[in-house]
């Protein structure tokens, strides 16, 4: 006979209960993971250089050693903008400034507040990518329809690893409390100081 048909009504009350009372601490974590996770991964790109320009020292050379640059982006949650870069790949030559253009698009009648946060593949290229000027070093404000265009200006530093053949620029934007952006102004942009803008 199944053991489950030996069960009283009164213990399978307990047992839905238990799990019920299990079930519940689940979803709170699980709900919580959801709600922290961007300002999680935003601590997390700061911790490790990814928020802003990479600090590291940069080495310009004539190498004539060619590397391919990847330009990808990505919008976070429902914030209605549109962003991409004027030339999605390029071959540049490391050791030597090169730039890119991307147009941003707000496709809502409302404004928007967002903040870009830039990430580089792979590790090894990560702290020899250096932005020179860059809009993720500020956050950004845009009308109802508003279209804008902003230059990058980027150098792979001449002592990154000779393995690395192809490099991908990655962008986020994050949606931005425009209270928080005004108090972030009173701070200044490490980045932005020690590359310019």
């Amino acid at each position: 006979m199944d053991s489950q048909e030996l069960k009283t009504p009164e213990q399978k009350r307990k047992n839905k209960k238990l799990a019920l009372y299990l079930l519940i601490p689940v979803m709170l974590i699980m709900f919580g993971f959801t709600y922290v996770q961007v300002p999680l991964f935003k601590m997390f790109c700061q911790k490790i250089g990814f928020a802003i320009s990479p600090l590291s020292d940069v080495e310009y050379a004539d190498t004539g050693r060619m590397c391919k640059v990847l330009y990808t982006g990505v919008v976070a949650g429902t914030l209605p903008v549109h962003f991409k870069a004027k030339q999605s790949v390029q071959t540049v030559e490391v050791g030597k400034p090169f730039e890119n253009e991307y147009r941003f698009v707000n496709m809502s009648k409302d404004t928007v507040h967002f903040r870009p946060v830039h990430s580089i593949l792979p590790e090894a290229a990560a702290t020899k990518f250096t932005m020179t000027k860059c809009f993720c070093f500020d956050d950004q404000t845009m009308a109802p329809g508003e279209e804008k265009t902003f230059k990058v200006i980027s150098v792979l530093s001449a002592d990154m690893d000779s393995q690395v053949e192809q490099v991908t620029l990655n962008y986020t934007l994050f949606e931005k409390n425009p209270e928080e952006m005004e108090k972030n102004r009173q701070v200044p942009n490490v980045a932005q100081n020690s590359g310019g803008n």
